[in-house]
């Protein structure tokens, strides 16, 4: 863990940006699909072993349906922003 004093302050508007990113992604899923992703992974708690086979085939077609090479590409101009203030 480190001391308090060598924490860097958090570059607020970087993590605004990554939010407004992430919903809308999130958002492209409709409200039970939302709940449904969110209960698998829930269910799971970060291990596919614990899902049916069905139930891992559900959450992939979910996880799809974000898109995340496409919002890792949205991503990719935020997190440069937040390495070039970190050069200061």
């Amino acid at each position: 863990m480190l001391p308090l004093t060598r924490v860097r302050a958090v570059p607020w508007i970087v993590v605004f940006e990554l939010a407004v990113t992430l919903r809308k992604h999130w958002k492209r899923l409709t409200p039970p699909e939302r709940t449904q992703l969110s209960n698998l992974l829930k269910k799971s708690q970060g291990r596919p072993n614990r899902l049916t086979p069905r139930e891992r085939a559900e959450v992939r077609q979910l996880v799809t349906k974000l898109e995340p090479a496409a919002l890792a590409k949205s991503m990719l101009p935020i997190g440069r922003k937040a390495a070039k203030g970190r050069r200061r």
